[in-house]
């Protein structure tokens, strides 16, 4: 009896430990990320000669040290989120050392440089090898953890632990799911969120101000559904054929350097569409301004190949925010049509654009009720209102399920990270037979 107790005493302190730090390193990371976007903001924004050859300087470093550290540690190309996943079912050792710093440092140089990926996949992944680290310290066997606490740098990064717990439990399916799973991430969540709040309090999806739909303009979900199911297979199949393209060449030295050839379009797509690039996060926000047909599907293509390719060019960055991104410019290009056609009032498109970036997201992530709880979470954020929550859901979750239906049951595609897992597996072996 005494040794159960001390077990379950250990298992609560590794636990909190695993929340408490997943929630400081991740709330500094978002805060850096901050700050490195204003400067690279300011800095691309400024016509002063000499701060564009600073910038010059700063992206050619950027684009070195982006090489140097992925040839150093493959852990952390892209969000590091498929590697991850690959490394924990092989059972292959974690450098949880070597991993975070390098994770953050290069995260940080692809988010000043202006690529258009975003920082709640290294989120993620921080959190996930925390939990492997305290693991291996404390000689604790219990694996489960590093899975569930992918939802802590989930809910971290966005600063809602509902959304956290929702995608702790998603990503946990494929085992068993039992009671202490539930509460493990429970913990390791509200531990997370009590910290990060302390030091981050930049919402990832903030909207100032929407207008609730009714009844009258349900009509546009069905548009919604198949815009986002057309964009989300398309950008799936992209993203695949890449990696199995750069895979089958890794051998090639213009494949493998692949990634400075990007800083320089990035580069200078910065320095003129800077209201186009980055994450993403500004974009959604925005693109309710947008009102023209032509740009905003211009917008979209843009995006939607420099995502593709940016995800798979060997430089480090998330994937969630710039595919929430193209979802809310579909979102656009659905209410301007409609406006248009039948009448539809302007003041309904930020709260449209939200619920289509969170479609895509579901449909490419295949993560439904983490889309759910993160509309819940950014209208109870902007509005401090739970009717104004509870009133928007009914309808986007059963929009949300029939799509995820549709993507798995007719189409049967997987999810982007789990797709990427079966690429990478499959020529894995290839190369080794």
């Amino acid at each position: 009896m005494k040794n159960v107790l001390l077990n379950c005493l250990k298992q609560l302190v590794i636990l909190i430990l695993i929340g408490t730090l997943s929630g400081l390193i991740v709330g500094l990371y978002q805060l850096g990320i901050q700050n490195i976007v204003r400067i690279s903001t300011f800095m691309y924004s400024s016509k002063e000669p000499f701060i564009i050859v600073i910038l010059i300087f700063l992206v050619g470093f950027c684009a070195v040290f982006n090489n140097f550290i992925i040839l150093k540690d493959k852990n952390i190309d892209g969000s590091g989120i498929p590697s991850m996943k690959l490394a924990r079912r092989k059972k292959l050792p974690v450098s949880y050392l070597k991993d975070i710093p390098y994770q953050i440092l290069n995260s940080y140089a692809s988010t000043f440089t202006g690529f258009t990926l975003g920082s709640e996949g290294p989120s993620v992944v921080l959190a996930s090898k925390i939990s492997y680290g305290v693991n291996k310290i404390f000689k604790n066997r219990n694996e489960t953890y590093d899975e569930l606490a992918e939802g802590v740098g989930f809910g971290s990064a966005f600063l809602s632990p509902l959304a956290g717990f929702c995608y702790s439990i998603e990503e946990s399916l494929e085992s068993k799911l039992t009671f202490c799973k539930i509460i493990s991430a429970l913990i390791m969540i509200i531990s997370a969120y009590f910290i990060t709040t302390l030091i981050n309090q930049n919402h990832l999806l903030n909207l100032v101000s929407f207008s609730q739909i009714s009844l009258n303009d349900c009509y546009i979900f069905p548009f919604l559904l198949v815009i986002n199911l057309v964009v989300s297979v398309f950008f799936i199949k992209l993203m695949l054929f890449l990696r199995a393209f750069f895979i089958k060449h890794s051998d090639n030295k213009l494949v493998k350097f692949r990634s400075f050839p990007l800083f320089l379009p990035t580069f200078i797509l910065n320095l003129f569409l800077l209201s186009f690039m980055q994450s993403g996060g500004k974009l959604i926000g925005n693109v309710n301004d947008y009102t023209s047909l032509v740009l905003l599907f211009s917008i979209l293509l843009l995006r939607f190949m420099l995502t593709a390719f940016s995800g798979s060019g060997d430089v480090t960055g998330g994937l969630v925010i710039p595919i929430m991104a193209l979802g809310a410019i579909n979102g656009q290009i659905v209410s301007v049509i409609s406006t248009s056609l039948f009448g539809l009032e302007p003041s309904l498109y930020p709260l449209i654009n939200l619920i289509s970036a969170l479609m895509l997201f579901s449909f490419t992530i295949q993560t439904p009720f983490t889309s759910i709880a993160l509309l819940f979470s950014t209208i109870i954020y902007t509005t401090n209102s739970l009717y104004d929550s509870l009133s928007a859901l009914p309808l986007f979750t059963l929009t949300l399920l029939l799509g995820y239906l549709i993507m798995t049951r007719l189409f049967k595609i997987k999810s982007l990270y789990e797709g990427m897992i079966d690429v990478t597996n499959k020529y894995n072996k290839s190369e080794n037979h």
